[in-house]
């Protein structure tokens, strides 16, 4: 062995081993989120809010055409969807809307206008026919109940002026008022989290009436976040990205990472940027450095791919992922797009690292999941179903597997068999959608019940 090999294989083992939390430390991440989960619930404080969202599981029959609003960051899409009952829904058709730097930062009334100015394109300048709306509102904020949402301080480098404190689905209303659609009305706000729930509900209750429900919903893509149906207390929205009790868990990377970027602040979002499609890119360009600086390898690190933070993307890990040939023809390619010339050793040290830190995500979110699991079913002896969306676990090759695998790991493979993640794509509208129906039914319920 060269002194060259034996650096590498002693520094990748130890990165490896920092990586790679044992199945007892998961256990006990496992129950300390479970733990959060019941302070949440119980108003006693934690890093999981355990937000209620008014939502109820849809029967599978609901029908209508609402317009629905997808909003969480610079792009946002408006659509108008059709549910024909029987669990069949169809997106009829689509606008989107984009927002500018300086939107980010403008007063709340002008962001609201280019959302409504998207809704007036849809509906071809309809002032007649009277449209209900679902708003798909993807930052936090506190329901008081299902069509008003009271904004909490947003994330994503967004800061409106006046926003926080206010209810978004009345700044909504008030924009569709100022651009003369008085005939669309705002009947449901929702977290996008709490989409492919819903809809998964919807689509196996339309097969089977007395389908249990999806009784968990995550988002794992560029964020992440669960929703959760929870006995007693409904559906809540977790803000599962912000749990906190991970430091056991953090490798030194992880650390400065969070100590370095500036939004989310330092110690906000801890889960998320272990995790999520956001950080897993960035997580593996800071290994990369570090081998650096400690073998003879990527000596190339100093181009602005792997010199500037986040200039590593997490697409760039599907991408080497996929590759199946022998000398990693694919990965090459991709660096080289990058201005990189590779060696075969480099070309595998970097996919092992890849590897290392998407199997640690896969690990931490079915571990989660896991906790969440037996807050509702603490034998877990039931089947459960986990409806998920996003682009890393729709994205990166095998991710369900590993997930799959972790839940054997932790549970057993009898218990595992009882889990079953559902992958639904594209969620967040026809889920919003069927929010409004289930929304709309129990409003003319309550109204008849009121009648009588």
């Amino acid at each position: 062995m060269t002194g060259t090999a034996g650096a590498l294989d002693s520094r990748f083992a130890q990165i490896s081993a920092d990586f790679t939390p044992s199945r007892e430390a998961l256990l006990a991440l496992a129950a300390r989120f479970q733990e959060e989960i019941a302070r949440g619930l119980a108003g006693a404080g934690g890093s999981l809010k355990m937000l209620r969202t008014f939502v109820e599981q849809p029967w599978g029959d609901e029908r209508g055409r609402p317009i629905v609003v997808d909003w969480g960051g610079t792009h946002g899409r408006v659509g108008a969807v059709r549910l024909e009952g029987q669990g069949q829904v169809g997106i009829l058709r689509e606008d989107a809307f984009t927002f500018t730097e300086d939107d980010k930062a403008a007063p709340a009334d002008r962001v609201f206008d280019v959302i409504v100015a998207a809704i007036d394109r849809l509906v071809g300048g309809d002032r007649r026919t009277a449209y209900e709306l679902a708003f798909v509102y993807s930052f936090p904020a506190r329901l008081e109940r299902i069509d008003r949402a009271i904004a909490l301080p947003m994330t994503k480098g967004w800061h409106p002026a006046g926003l926080e404190g206010r209810d978004v689905a009345g700044l909504l209303g008030a924009a569709l008022g100022r651009r003369g659609l008085s005939n669309v009305a705002v009947r449901a706000v929702a977290n996008d989290t709490v989409a492919p729930m819903v809809l998964q509900t919807y689509r196996m209750r339309g097969r089977d009436g007395s389908a249990r429900p999806a009784e968990v919903g995550l988002i794992l893509g560029t964020g992440t976040n669960q929703a959760a149906d929870l006995p007693g207390f409904g559906i809540r929205n977790l803000e599962s990205g912000d749990f906190n009790l991970v430091s056991p868990q953090q490798t030194p990377y992880d650390v400065a990472l969070d100590r370095e970027v500036t939004d989310p602040a330092p110690g906000a979002q801890l889960f998320e940027k272990m995790v999520s499609g956001q950080y897993l890119g960035e997580i593996v360009r800071r290994v990369v450095g570090d081998l650096a600086a400690s073998t003879s390898l990527f000596q190339w690190s100093a181009v602005p791919a792997f010199l500037t933070p986040f200039g590593f993307s997490s697409v760039n890990l599907s991408r080497m992922e996929a590759d199946e040939s022998g000398d990693l023809s694919a990965v090459e390619a991709l660096l080289r797009e990058l201005g990189i010339t590779s060696s075969r050793l480099e070309r595998l040290t970097l996919r092992a690292v890849g590897r290392l830190v998407v199997a640690r995500s896969a690990r931490l979110v079915a571990t989660t999941l896991v906790g969440t699991l037996r807050q509702i079913d603490p034998a877990l002896a039931r089947p459960h179903t986990i409806a998920v969306d996003g682009s890393l676990w729709g994205g990166y090759p095998g991710y369900a597997g590993l997930v799959r695998a972790a839940f054997e790991e932790l549970v057993g493979p009898e218990t595992a068999a009882r889990i079953r993640p559902e992958f639904v794509r594209d969620s967040t509208a026809a889920g919003a959608a069927v929010i409004a129906a289930v929304a709309s039914r129990e409003r003319t319920a309550g109204d008849a019940a009121g009648a009588g």
